[in-house]
C-alpha cells in the first residue's frame, strides 16, 4: 500500500509539473497583433529599411499603404510571432491612409517609426515636424476617451521613468514633474516612437560639400531635442554599410516583445548614433555646444543648415533685330574702326613655321580704303531704306550706286562679305 501510494503521489506531482510548464509557457507566449507604422517623405529609405529588417535582399516599391511583416522568434521558449509592418507612401496627399494602420482597436499595440534621410540634411527637421503633426491630427480624430488617452500617456511616462531608473538609480521616480522640466514628453502622444535617420553613408559626400563637424553636431542636437519632446529613441542607420540595422531590430524586439536589451547610448560616432528612449536630457545635449564655435546652437535649423542654392539654367534665346537698327549699329562700328585703327597682332608662329609666297600678304589691319568703302555701302543701304516705298513715279529713279568705284572695289575685294 505504501509503495502504491507513493507511485500515485509521484504521478500527481508529474502532472502538476506539466501543468505548471504549460501555464508558464502560455504566460510567456509572444503577443499577437503587434504593429509598426513607418512615416516619412518619399525616397527617405522606408522600404529599403523594412526589407533589411525582414532579412530580405530585394525591395519592392509600392504605392499608398504597403503591408509586410517581420517573423519574430523567441529562442528561449521556441515561440513564433508575426510583427505587422505598415509603410505609408511618402506622398503627403495620402496621409489620410493612416487610418488603416492606426485605429482605436490597435492603438496601444502600434509603434511609430518616423524616417528621414541624411542625404538631404536641410529637409530633415521639416519632414519630421510635418509627419509628427499629421500623426497628432490623426490621433485627435480617433474615438478615444479622455480616460483611455490619459492611461496611454501615463504608460509612456512609466516607460521613460523605468529606463531612467536603470540608467541613473539616484533619480527620484516619484517626481514626474521633473521630466517635464527637462523637456521630456512635452508632446506625449501615448505611443512608442522611434526616429530613424537613414543613409548616413552620405556623410562622406556632405563633408566634400563643406559640411564640418559643427554641422553634424548641430543636426544631432536638433534631432535629440525633437526626440526628447516625444520621448522617442533616435537611430542613425545605413543599409548600404549595414550600420545599426541589427541594433534597430533588437531594440524593436525589446520595446514590443520585452526581449532583453543592454546596449548603452552611442553618441560619439557621427554616422551611427543611438539614443534610447529615456536616456537623454537637455543637459546631455548641451555638452555638444562646447564644440560649436561658428554655429549658434540656438539658431533656427534652416539658418544653420540652409537649402543649397542652385543657379537656374537659362537657355540662350535669340532675339530678332530690325534691319534698320542692325545696319545703323554696323555703321557705328565701322566708323569706330576707321577712326581708331586696331593694334597690329604679330603672329610669329606663322612666320616661323610656314614661309609666305611672294604673291600672298598677311595684313592684320585691313586697308583704310576698304573700311571707307564698307561705310559707303551701309550708308547707301540706309538711304534706300529711308525712302518711302509708297511714293514711286516713273520719272524718279532711285540712286544707283552700282557704278561707284567704292562698290566696285568691294565686289573685287575677296575679303568683303557678300
Amino acid at each position: 500500500m505504501d509503495s502504491s501510494t507513493q507511485v500515485e503521489e509521484n504521478d500527481a506531482n508529474h502532472w502538476n509539473n506539466l501543468l505548471l510548464d504549460v501555464q508558464n509557457k502560455s504566460r510567456k507566449k509572444l503577443p499577437e497583433n503587434k504593429n509598426v507604422l513607418l512615416l516619412g517623405d518619399s525616397k527617405s529609405g522606408k522600404t529599403t529599411l523594412v526589407t533589411k529588417l525582414q532579412g530580405l535582399k530585394d525591395s519592392k516599391q509600392g504605392w499608398g499603404m504597403e503591408y509586410g511583416y517581420i517573423q519574430v522568434r523567441d529562442d528561449s521558449t521556441d515561440e513564433n510571432s508575426q510583427l505587422n509592418v505598415w509603410t505609408l507612401d511618402g506622398d503627403r496627399s495620402l496621409k489620410y491612409l493612416m487610418k488603416f494602420a492606426l485605429n482605436e482597436q490597435h492603438f496601444e499595440d502600434t509603434t511609430i517609426i518616423l524616417v528621414a534621410s541624411l542625404k538631404h540634411p536641410w529637409k530633415i527637421m521639416e519632414s519630421l515636424e510635418f509627419w509628427s503633426a499629421r500623426l497628432q491630427d490623426h490621433i485627435d480624430s480617433l474615438n478615444l476617451s479622455m480616460e483611455q488617452t490619459q492611461n496611454l500617456r501615463d504608460k509612456c511616462v512609466d516607460r521613460i521613468i523605468d529606463y531612467t531608473l536603470l540608467d541613473d538609480p539616484s533619480y527620484e521616480s516619484s517626481t514626474k514633474v521633473r521630466l517635464l522640466n527637462d523637456g521630456v514628453l512635452t508632446k506625449n502622444l501615448g505611443l512608442d516612437i522611434i526616429v530613424v535617420i537613414t543613409m548616413t553613408d552620405c556623410i562622406k559626400n556632405l563633408e566634400i560639400d563643406n559640411y564640418s563637424e559643427e554641422h553634424f553636431d548641430y543636426i544631432q542636437c536638433c534631432l535629440r531635442k525633437f526626440c526628447l519632446q516625444f520621448g522617442a529613441a533616435l537611430f542613425y542607420v545605413s543599409v548600404m554599410e549595414d550600420k545599426n540595422c541589427d541594433l534597430l531590430y533588437k531594440y524593436l524586439m525589446h520595446r514590443i516583445y520585452r526581449f532583453p536589451f543592454k546596449t548603452p547610448a552611442l553618441i560619439v560616432e557621427k554616422d551611427s548614433v543611438f539614443v534610447p528612449s529615456g536616456w537623454d536630457s537637455l543637459k546631455k545635449i548641451e555638452v555638444l555646444y562646447e564644440n560649436m564655435q561658428k554655429i549658434n546652437p540656438e539658431s533656427h535649423y534652416s539658418d544653420a543648415i540652409p537649402y543649397p542654392y542652385e543657379k537656374p539654367h537659362k537657355e540662350h534665346e535669340l532675339q530678332d533685330e530690325e534691319e534698320q537698327a542692325f545696319l545703323a549699329r554696323q555703321l557705328v562700328l565701322l566708323n569706330q574702326n576707321v577712326t581708331q585703327p586696331q593694334t597690329p597682332v604679330v603672329r610669329k608662329s606663322i612666320e616661323l613655321t610656314k614661309p609666305l609666297s611672294a604673291n600672298k600678304r598677311i595684313s592684320d589691319n585691313p586697308p583704310p580704303s576698304s573700311e571707307r568703302a564698307l561705310a559707303s555701302f551701309f550708308n547707301a543701304l540706309l538711304q534706300k531704306k529711308q525712302e518711302s516705298p509708297t511714293v514711286r513715279t516713273p520719272s524718279k529713279k532711285p540712286v544707283d550706286n552700282t557704278g561707284s568705284p567704292e562698290l566696285s572695289q568691294i565686289e573685287d575685294d575677296p575679303s568683303t562679305p557678300k
